[in-house]
């Protein structure tokens, strides 16, 4: 259907023109994102990407407060590098922000094509706990190597 041949527009010569109620539900599934059929679809993405969205706040004020305390104790004597603090903490932050930037625009992508986008949104959820995870990895393995007790059961 074409926008020259709105259902209950002027009359087009055609012996099966549609009543106005059919024009109404056309026009109105034609101009809203939130359709009622999929309301729960739109509901489930926006609370995914809202708590994906909090979490990656959440990551970064953990994140500022670990590397200024890390830091602060930080030693070169002791083989310390406040580098790989910073890295840990850059590919939580910054890889979950990248996420999630990414998942809003191909879920609001899936909503103007009318298709379900509450997967994409949960795809994009784990894959930040995945990212936050790695980086809290290598932030633990930057403070293990700093404190000199990364081999497991010494006893001093």
């Amino acid at each position: 259907m074409t926008w020259s041949n709105v259902p209950g527009g002027p009359p087009q010569h055609s012996p099966s023109d549609p009543t106005g109620a059919q024009r109404a539900a056309w026009e109105q599934g034609g101009s809203t994102l939130f359709p009622a059929g999929k309301l729960a679809d739109r509901i489930s993405t926006v609370l995914l990407l809202a708590f994906g969205a909090i979490m990656t706040i959440v990551t970064a004020v953990v994140g500022i407060i670990a590397v200024i305390s890390a830091t602060a104790t930080c030693d070169a004597a002791q083989g310390c590098s406040p580098g790989a603090y910073f890295g840990g903490t850059a590919i939580a932050v910054g890889g979950a922000f990248v996420i999630g930037v990414a998942t809003t625009v191909v879920a609001i992508g899936a909503w103007i094509r009318r298709r379900s986008s509450w997967w994409i949104a949960a795809i994009g959820f784990v894959l930040a706990i995945g990212v936050i995870t790695w980086g809290g990895v290598v932030f633990a393995g930057a403070a293990d190597a700093g404190t000199g007790s990364s081999s497991v059961g010494t006893t001093a």
